[in-house]
């Protein structure tokens, strides 16, 4: 069966794009058809899948429907729904069966536009109705168009409107973030932000059936959170992080296991919470973004972009390479496993 998945965290810089696209890529490569839809205005996932192509022509322009031009018509008013034939995804050039639904600066405008259909849905009003249904419609029409495995959803670092409703439109989600006080700060809130969000679903979507109208669950499934960017020695992660890596365990079985409206994955009995352990990958991660390629996937010719000097890494260098590029691969493999 199709899913709908997000990467969420209402605080920002916890590496949230960066684990989306090369799940996205993991999966590609193992034989699933992912569409990595760019939700966030700062179109990050779009740089990202065209990273190769921009870095040898910043000046191209980019191909395919961007999701603020499919739902523009919606917010417009001149369509009920989205004429998902009319949108265009665009196939990676270099990973097969991966796609993109491209970000679009300019997608900031749908705040207001699903911010009123938020706060008018519940009424009457089969406009707002319509425009609270569109961004699921879009979704789901595309997987059946497209026999879409799975959609990776990325979205911003917020709890505003845009965010809400693509949250609310996945079927399940991760939480990415860092061993940090602030990362801390956010999951201690995170747990009623979403409970806000599901219990004013459930309201609205019982107004939609005297309209004939299907409405979506509005009940995503955390799957666990991913602790990421971490320093190592040789007798596993340093104090200072395994201290705040704790505190923020029991945030989330506080925050996020003990709220009733949020679902959990079968994976989840109410132990910390976490299902992947993700160290610093140092020079990998910008490596990656400048060749367009996955984490897991760097070449070592790659490795000339690194280097002081413009030559490849050899020896004992690019052995350290590999091994950071395996244990990346297996933690992105064991989120690839819970979905």
């Amino acid at each position: 069966m199709s899913k709908i998945i997000t990467l969420y965290n209402n605080k920002g810089g916890v590496s949230k794009t960066t684990t989306l696209f090369n799940l996205a890529v993991y999966l590609s490569k193992a034989g699933k058809k992912v569409l990595i839809a760019d939700c966030d205005p700062q179109c990050n996932a779009t740089e990202l899948f065209f990273a190769s192509s921009i870095y040898d022509d910043p000046d191209k322009e980019l191909t395919g429907t961007s999701i603020y031009e499919a739902l523009k018509p919606r917010f417009y008013g001149e369509v009920a729904k989205v004429d998902v034939k009319s949108v265009q995804v665009v196939e990676s050039a270099r990973y097969k069966k991966l796609f993109l639904l491209r970000g679009d600066l300019e997608f900031a405008s749908a705040e207001r536009y699903f911010a009123n259909a938020i706060n008018q849905a519940i009424t009457e009003n089969i406009h707002e109705k319509n425009t609270y249904l569109a961004l699921s419609r879009l979704l789901t029409g595309l997987i059946n168009m497209h026999n879409f495995d799975y959609i990776l959803c990325d979205v911003g670092p917020s709890a505003g409107a845009i965010t809400q409703m693509v949250v609310l439109c996945c079927d399940a989600f991760f939480l990415p973030l860092l061993p940090d006080r602030f990362s801390n700060q956010a999951v201690q809130v995170l747990g009623h932000i979403l409970t806000e969000w599901i219990k004013r679903h459930q309201e609205t979507a019982r107004t939609f059936e005297p309209f004939g109208m299907e409405v979506f669950k509005g009940d995503p499934v955390f799957l666990g959170a991913i602790i990421q960017n971490y320093k190592v020695h040789s007798d596993g992660i340093k104090k200072s992080y395994d201290r705040w890596r704790k505190k923020i365990a029991a945030s989330i079985a506080d925050s996020i296991l003990k709220q009733p409206l949020i679902k959990k994955g079968t994976n989840i009995k109410g132990g910390e919470g976490f299902v992947a352990s993700i160290k610093d990958v140092g020079p990998l991660a910008p490596t990656a973004q400048l060749v367009g390629r996955a984490i897991f996937d760097i070449r070592q010719e790659d490795t000339e972009f690194a280097s002081s000097t413009g030559q490849k890494y050899y020896g004992a260098v690019w052995d350290n390479w590999v091994e950071r590029k395996k244990d990346y691969h297996d933690e992105i493999r064991k989120l690839a496993a819970l979905l």
